[in-house]
């Protein structure tokens, strides 16, 4: 089996989505088995939660970080 054929969907995808589409965005889950792993695509960025992040709550907050603009200094 390939790493692709281990990505995969799962309930966590589902609520990571429901959170994200709040913010107005096209977003689509992956969940990586191997890794134990999801990675959020959220208007062209690529957001990655650890199963660390998201079995301590802070997937969010990393969503919501992710999505902000880039500020130039």
């Amino acid at each position: 089996m390939d790493r692709m054929e281990k990505t995969n969907r799962n309930g966590e995808c589902d609520e990571i989505e429901r959170f994200a589409i709040s913010f107005g965005r096209n977003p689509h889950c992956t969940y990586n088995f191997e890794t134990q792993s999801h990675t959020l695509e959220l208007s062209g960025q690529s957001i990655a939660i650890t199963r660390e992040d998201f079995d301590n709550r802070k997937w969010q907050k990393k969503i919501r970080i992710g999505i902000q603009p880039r500020r130039g200094r």
